[in-house]
């Protein structure tokens, strides 16, 4: 599909803010889908809002001290000044831009684990999921699955049902939509992605999204209790699930990611990881309180560094 109409806005971030960082993390994190591309500080991605696909160029026009970040919005059919508004919210909250980044930098001060992490990250932002389907697919292939088998799940969603913009001299491939999935019988989407029971519950949670279920924007709006509880409502949607969509909720902590806090908090690999992880939830919950959910993309992002200050290897995990 090719997208013709375009309309830019500038949007200023709270300092500190990477952009670099923020958009394209260290660990190989993706802003919006795995297929975008960043060069020259510059990203071409696609998100979807009102259920239109759009294409989007962001490129950082200032620094870590005074950031600023161009956007370019790329759509088919014109877009009103209602709409643009809406847009323009859903990036701000997407790319962190009014997100203040004070208190947890404080509280690294007195860590002794982020005080490091925090210094290699500085100006990094967690991402807001511009829009929220995607957000489950990951968290639904993620679940009971080693990370080769979850990318070979949504490498093979985006690839028969997934769609593709072009704008900008790029194509981007996306996501499938929550209508293409709703629709699908569910032995044609458990066969061609490879989602075996997970199939069913892709396809429930696509339903729901079509019929009446908040957007990651209302969902950023309500308190984390209340969020977490509507996010759980969805079939197929467990704690960790939610966490995962949502990191303000909690300390989206598993069986992997348990072996690498463990060896932080404690010192060593944990007997059974999957045994460990409510112990590790209260400590990081007393250490970091409403910022774990920051920690733990912070940690995760810096492990060969962070590996090197502990003298313990955290990327073989």
């Amino acid at each position: 599909m090719k997208l013709k109409n375009e309309f830019t806005v500038e949007l200023k971030a709270i300092p500190p803010y990477d952009f670099e960082l923020t958009i394209h993390k260290p660990a190989g994190w993706y802003w919006s889908t795995p297929e975008e591309i960043f060069e020259y500080s510059t990203c071409w991605s696609a998100t979807r809002f009102n259920e239109e696909l759009l294409g989007v160029r962001l490129q950082s026009t200032g620094t870590v001290r005074k950031p600023q970040i161009n956007c370019t919005i790329y759509s088919r059919t014109k877009i009103d000044d209602s709409d643009k508004q809406g847009i323009t919210k859903m990036l701000k909250r997407a790319l962190k831009a009014e997100e203040n980044l004070k208190d947890f930098y404080e509280l690294s001060k007195r860590d002794d684990v982020l005080a490091g992490v925090v210094k290699d990250l500085y100006g990094m932002h967690t991402i807001g999921w511009p829009e929220l389907f995607p957000a489950l697919i990951l968290a639904v292939s993620l679940q009971m699955a080693p990370m080769k088998r979850s990318n070979q799940m949504m490498d093979l969603l985006m690839a028969n049902f997934g769609d593709q913009v072009s704008f900008d001299g790029k194509t981007i491939g996306y996501w499938p939509s929550p209508q293409t999935i709703a629709n699908l019988p569910e032995d044609e989407l458990k066969n061609k992605a490879k989602l075996g029971y997970r199939a069913k519950n892709l396809k429930a949670i696509a339903k729901t999204l079509t019929q009446s279920f908040p957007s990651m924007d209302e969902l950023y709006a309500m308190d984390s209790e209340e969020s977490k509880k509507k996010l759980l409502s969805l079939q197929g949607i467990g704690e960790y699930s939610s966490e995962l969509v949502m990191p303000k909720t909690g300390f989206p902590v598993d069986v992997w990611s348990a072996k690498i806090f463990h060896v932080l908090f404690y010192g060593k690999i944990p007997e059974s990881p999957r045994e460990a992880i409510p112990l590790l939830k209260e400590e990081a919950k007393k250490r970091w309180g409403s910022w774990s959910g920051y920690a733990f993309v912070y940690v995760l992002n810096d492990l060969p560094k962070l590996s090197k200050r502990i003298a313990f290897d955290l990327t073989k995990f």
